[in-house]
């Protein structure tokens, strides 16, 4: 059973993919098309919630760690 899902869900992947042609691929340029259409928007919501709670940082994974931000 598990060796049937596993290669029902190599199927399901490899067919997924698909060749988009060059005059649609200004429609999936589209913002509305990105994950975070709007990044202006992301960024005011995030300084306004880092002034609400009194902390910033920490919302998103930035830098290695070395303290090279």
């Amino acid at each position: 059973m598990k060796l049937f899902l596993y290669y029902g869900a190599c199927i399901i992947l490899l067919t997924s993919c698909a060749n988009v042609p060059q005059i649609d691929r200004g429609i999936l340029a589209k913002r509305i098309m990105q994950f975070d259409p709007h990044p202006e928007e992301t960024v005011f919501q995030d300084e306004v919630r880092a002034f609400r709670e009194g902390a910033i940082g920490g919302g998103k994974a930035v830098g290695g760690g070395c303290g090279c931000n």
